[in-house]
């Protein structure tokens, strides 16, 4: 196993040593800024990168060792317009989310423990308006529309959302479950299957006494293929 100052000198001979002060000065900062959040939300190994926002922390719980990238959003929302809300956002151990990650809750967002996020994912259980019981004028602008947040959005323990997934409202993804890239998942998806398509649909399913992964249906083409 190689000592940190080795790693350093790897680093340094791969990438310049402008771009290691860079990612030194960045790890420092990360930690930094984890150590004290991290006390504000009572967990450990937190790294948060920079450019990120996050908003509402007594409303959000987060696992321990998460890892989230330059420009990662979290927010509860409470207050929109005249609108108050109680929103929980529940996230597990060893999470980790890539650059430009959006998270957002009005109502309920559930991410289990060890799930890996690509870069510019959106989770939400809200949109502007209300389409289906309820229902607001497309004459109204979006901005005006009151947030509906009847909704929850529940992702299991282990499961992957590859580079642009978006996760709408009322959405469970079940564990070990796999998102293509640039997939839009607008229902549920079963444990241990992947999937893709805007709107995402199952491609393949693991089979656990053969070990491996089994295509279902006939797709015109198999986008989860250069995944897994």
């Amino acid at each position: 196993m190689k000592t940190i100052s080795s790693q350093i000198v790897d680093f340094a001979n791969e990438n310049g040593w402008y771009l290691l002060a860079e990612h030194l000065m960045s790890r420092a900062a990360a930690a930094i800024r984890g150590y004290i959040l991290g006390r504000e939300l009572r967990t450990q190994g937190l790294r948060i990168g920079p450019h990120s926002l996050m908003r509402g922390l007594k409303h959000i719980s987060i696992g321990k060792n998460f890892r989230a990238g330059p420009g990662f959003w979290l927010e509860a929302v409470t207050i929109y317009r005249e609108q108050n809300f109680s929103p929980r956002i529940v996230i597990g151990d060893r999470v980790c989310a890539s650059h430009h990650v959006h998270i957002a809750a009005a109502n309920y967002v559930e991410i289990g423990d060890n799930c890996l996020f690509g870069s510019r994912v959106l989770i939400t259980d809200h949109s502007h308006g209300r389409y289906s019981i309820l229902h607001d004028s497309p004459e109204v602008p979006p901005a005006l529309r009151p947030l509906d947040n009847a909704h929850r959005v529940v992702i299991g323990r282990n499961v992957w959302l590859g580079d642009g997934v978006v996760v709408m409202p009322d959405v469970t993804i079940g564990e070990g479950a796999i998102i293509g890239a640039n997939s839009v998942v607008t229902k549920d998806i079963p444990p241990f299957t992947a999937a893709a398509g805007a709107p995402a649909s199952i491609r393949k399913q693991f089979d656990s006494s053969a070990n491996e992964w089994v295509r279902t249906g006939s797709p015109p083409f198999d986008m989860i293929e250069t995944l897994i």
